[in-house]
Order: C-alpha cells, then structure tokens, then sequence
C-alpha cells in the first residue's frame, strides 16, 4: 500500500488541473477522488473505487487494476477541460492519459480542420483507433507506449484482418492499408512528442527493419481511349459524370471535387481557375482550368456559396463509377473516384508536362510523392519498347 500511495502522491504534485488523491477510509481500504482546481474554484468527484491492503499478490494486482481505472478517468478529465489543446499541460512523462483517448483527440482536432464536413481523415483515425482496441490494449496509457509495444502492434497490423470484411472472412489488409495506418500511428506519437505528454517517440528507435515502408504502388489509370469512350458513354447518373471527368482533368480529389463551391472558381482577364483550401492538406492550392475541365461545370446554382456539385452518397458512388465504366467497355477492376485524380497525374506527365510542375497542380507538398507517377510512365516506356522485340 505504502508504494501505491507514493506512486499517487508523487503524480498528485504535478501542475495539472486534475489530481487523484487518497482518502483512508476506518476499514483499511483507501478511497480514489479527484480533486479539480479550476479558476479559483475547487471541487471533489470520488470514483467509487478502492485501495485494498495488500495482504498477497491477488491484493496487488487488484490495486493495479484500481489505479489503472483511476488514471484512464483523470485522463478523460484532463482531456475534457483542455480539449484537443494539449499543449496547456505540463511537459511530463508522468501525465496519466490513455492512449485511446488521445487519439480521439487527434481525430477530434483533423475533423475540425476539415472544412465543409468531410469525414475522410478522422475516419482513418478512428479506424486506427479500433485495431488499438482489438489490439488489446485499450486502457493502455500514453507514457507506457515503448519500443515493445511498437513492435508488437506493428506485428500485429501487418497480420490484421480487414475490419470491413465479414467477420468469418480470413482477408488481411493491403500493405498500402497498413502503411497509411503505421502512418497515422507515427503521426500520433509525433504530435504527442511536440505537445510534451511524452519524452520521445519510441518508433525513432525502432531497427529500419521494422519500420513499415510505403509498398510499391501500381497507380490505376484511364488513358486517353478509356477517357473518351466515358465521354462519349451516357451515364444514369449525370452528377457523377460531371464530377469524375472534372476531376480527371483537374487532379482535384473527390472530398474537395464535392467540396467545391462557385466563390472557388475564380476567372481573372479572361483565364479561369481554382483557388481553394484542399482538405486533406489545409493548404491553399491553385489549379488553372482547361476548356475540357470547364466544359464539366454545369451552371446550376451560381450563388458563391453553392456548390459546384450536389453532394452524392459515398456508399452508392464507386459501385455507380464501376458500372458506367463497364457500360463503356472498359474492363479495369480498379475504377474509382480516386482513379480520376491518377488519369490527369499520368496523363499530364505522358503529354510532356515536367514532374516539378505536375506535383505543383496535385498539391504535393513532396515531389517524391509524385515519383509514383513517373514510374507508372516509365512502365508504359519500356512496355512500348518490347513491342519491338515481339515485332522482330
């Protein structure tokens, strides 16, 4: 009991508006309660939970169990009155907050920058946030994250079956999907580091071996037949047609295609282009328009704050994409909205625009990301060239 004590006492001398604190209660036992101290106002919330004497193991690994409830509750606490502003806390390792609940934090605070309500981001997080918890360590706290921990849950993303799939179904994830998640966990840490509520991020000194590298990426594309013949194919539904050529000619993905208002669409001494925020980087992004994009704006509402394109439901979208593609004879498996944004990367660089000027129109903040795309080309090169060898 004496070091449980200590370990809370010591915690309850840190700068921080919530401290668990203890209370000897004549039985032996020892109450949990919160002591609040906010703006000159202090209040009391007792947790209902109980120290035993430690009498045996089964007693200590009870306490255990006792604090660790404790901790999660004054994490969510802290959390509550600083909101995604965790830098208003002292910098300690010691700060009790769960893991879990940071990153709803993190997701928390990338929703809000997401302008005009897109979902994309903080439905990856949260994604996250369930294989943390089919992990296992679902009451795990920030500052226990440590080398171990990496490892295993990066083994056990790496062997994580698809949480979409039917629960029977022995489909694992894409390496591309466990990427994006290692990603959003590195990304996670990162931010914990800068906010102070631990001392390093434990993925620096993880063996490269180990570290999820980014898979090869085989870009799926439409060439310039496929983009004619779904010019030329009438489609059920004529906002998506309109959406996905647009986007096929502008690079644009889909959340800031439907995110998209006329105040965006701007045209200055005769020439026409975007000027808008993209969501998935929160950076401004300008994209001269060609006649073929314009041709895809269909006035409708032109009020600035109208948008381009009426929202449509995701989850009807890309089996609509895929149907209208076969109706136009074009028998690709892989045809969605995201596809169009890799047609105009592919087919820019394949018309002889440079890479650097390419990145620039797809708001890459990176030209190596844009490589890919230079790849895909070089692919298409040496294909051409072992025609001659089958011709001879």
């Amino acid at each position: 009991m004496n070091k449980i004590s200590k370990i809370i006492n010591e915690r309850a001398s840190l700068k921080i508006p919530v401290k668990l604190r203890i209370k000897q209660l004549n039985n032996g036992n020892q109450s949990l309660y919160l002591d609040t101290y906010i703006r000159g106002k202090r209040s009391y919330e007792f947790l209902h939970l109980y120290l035993v004497p430690e009498i045996d193991d089964n007693a200590r690994a009870l306490n255990m169990e006792v604090i660790k409830k404790a901790y999660c509750i004054q994490s969510e606490r802290i959390l509550s009155i600083y909101g995604c502003n965790a830098k208003n806390l002292i910098k300690s390792p010691n700060i009790p907050i769960k893991f879990i609940d940071y990153i709803q934090q993190y997701a928390d605070k990338r929703r809000k920058q997401d302008r005009n309500g897109s979902e994309g981001r903080y439905s990856t997080i949260i994604a996250l946030k369930k294989h943390v918890e089919l992990f296992g360590t679902k009451d795990v706290l920030l500052v226990d994250i440590d080398e171990k921990f990496c490892e295993d849950f990066i083994s056990n993303l790496r062997n994580a079956h698809d949480l979409r799939s039917d629960k029977n179904s022995s489909r694992k994830i894409s390496n591309g999907t466990v990427f994006l998640k290692f990603s959003i966990f590195r990304s996670i840490l990162a931010e914990a580091l800068r906010d102070g509520l631990i001392e390093e991020n434990p993925i620096v000194r993880l063996p490269s071996s180990l570290v999820v590298k980014r898979p090869d990426s085989t870009r799926s594309y439409l060439t310039k037949t496929e983009i004619q013949k779904l010019i030329k194919t009438p489609c059920p539904y004529g906002m998506l047609k309109e959406e996905f050529l647009f986007s096929c000619f502008t690079g644009l993905r889909k959340s800031d295609v439907q995110s998209l208002k006329w105040q965006h669409v701007i045209c200055e001494n005769h020439k026409w282009h975007i000027h808008k925020k993209i969501q998935k980087t929160q950076r401004w992004l300008t994209i001269p328009l060609s006649d073929q994009a314009r041709s895809w704006l269909t006035p409708r509402n032109r009020d600035k704050d109208a948008f381009v394109f009426q929202p449509m439901a995701s989850t009807t979208l890309s089996a609509n994409i895929k149907k209208w593609a076969y109706a136009a004879g074009i028998k690709k498996k892989e045809v969605t909205f995201h596809v169009a944004r890799h047609t105009f990367a592919t087919l820019e660089l394949t018309l002889g625009v440079d890479i650097y000027t390419v990145s620039k129109l797809l708001g890459h903040t990176n030209v190596s990301t844009t490589q890919i795309y230079a790849k895909v080309i070089d692919k298409k090169k040496e294909k051409a060239v072992r025609l001659i060898d089958k011709a001879f």
